[in-house]
């Protein structure tokens, strides 16, 4: 299978306008939409740590 995703697990990304660092951890594909999304692993600002997706167009390698 083709890989044509712009991030790789392991990457370091944050969102175009955030500050927050996140590890990518994998993408997850919206069937209903036909398009994917990054999920990524963060800390919150409690400490705890999270996953969320965000899809891939709003987010930037740092």
């Amino acid at each position: 299978m083709m890989d044509d995703t712009k991030f790789k697990e392991g990457d370091w990304v944050k969102e175009k306008n955030g500050t927050r660092g996140m590890t990518v951890v994998g993408y997850a594909k919206d069937e209903a939409e036909g398009q994917g999304e990054v999920r990524c692993r963060y800390k919150t600002e409690s400490g705890e740590e999270t996953e969320a997706g965000f899809p891939e167009d709003d987010l930037v390698s740092i």
